[in-house]
């Protein structure tokens, strides 16, 4: 009797153990089935599945915007994945820096309308250029791609100054004087950015009465006359009355609370929140 009783308490055992792990096969089955099934069907029921060999979809909010991440959005981007089937849905947005793609093959993915935009680029005739004739050399300037350094050592080490010369004086003086000619190229992405951020950072409140501009009549006089550029566009500043609010959304607080001349120098801690605005603003500018 004992030994039977020994035997049962086993069979009993085993019969336990095996439906546990059956359990968790059945559950760990229907999860694969079923993120399978809803693979990308995130908070919106109309998207298709595709297969799960595919990298993780991870999808975020915010402000109330549907957030993809850039993984995801560079298969529809290189036509390995079609684009969501929603008739509603005009755009897909993703986090920035989120993209496995680099600089140039970002940028010609890019929609552009060159159209909208046709008056910013205006047709110059004359073109900034610091000129050396001790040297024979000629810097011909391209904003945002280290201009001012340029210039700057033109003037301290070659003798030069800034002048306004038409293209074909240029022509001119390095096929018949014997000038050299240089200048300095940049990514283009990273030249925008550039640009975007110094105009962001010149037309901010902070601009107008601050110890910023306090020795520099010419900087303040310049936000003034340019501000009524971005009043139309109150959310690009919101929240950032002083430069010490601005500083705070991309400085780490321990460089900060160091040096605050050190945040240009180190990666941003940006959440979004500004790339959020700029999006916002490229959406809304009339050109």
């Amino acid at each position: 009797m004992a030994r039977d009783s020994a035997e049962i308490k086993y069979g009993r055992k085993r019969f336990i153990i095996g439906c546990l792990g059956v359990g968790a096969f059945a559950v760990s089955l229907a999860n694969f089935i079923i993120g399978h099934r809803a693979y990308f069907q995130i908070d919106h029921d109309e998207y298709r599945t595709y297969s799960s060999e595919l990298p993780h979809q991870s999808v975020i909010k915010f402000d109330g915007e549907i957030i993809y991440d850039g993984e995801y959005i560079s298969h529809i981007l290189d036509g390995e994945l079609p684009f969501p089937v929603n008739n509603n849905l005009k755009r897909l947005k993703f986090r920035p820096g989120s993209l496995p793609l680099s600089s140039a093959q970002s940028l010609q993915k890019c929609y552009i309308n060159s159209t909208r935009y046709g008056n910013q680029i205006p047709d110059k005739t004359v073109m900034l250029a610091s000129v050396s004739d001790t040297h024979k050399l000629i810097y011909r300037n391209i904003p945002k791609s280290s201009s001012s350094t340029a210039r700057h050592a033109m003037k301290d080490f070659f003798d030069g100054n800034d002048r306004r010369v038409k293209h074909d004086e240029l022509e001119l003086a390095v096929h018949q004087l014997d000038y050299a000619l240089i200048s300095f190229v940049r990514d283009p992405l990273n030249r925008f950015y550039s640009s975007f951020d110094e105009s962001f950072f010149r037309l901010g409140p902070w601009m107008g009465n601050s110890p910023l501009v306090q020795n520099k009549p010419a900087v303040r006089k310049s936000y003034f006359e340019n501000k009524y550029k971005v009043e139309k566009y109150p959310y690009l500043y919101e929240g950032l009355p002083t430069i010490g609010h601005f500083r705070k959304v991309y400085c780490p607080p321990d460089v900060l609370a160091r040096n605050k001349n050190d945040c240009n120098d180190v990666p941003s801690i940006e959440n979004g929140t500004l790339a959020h605005r700029f999006e916002r603003f490229v959406r809304d500018y009339d050109g």
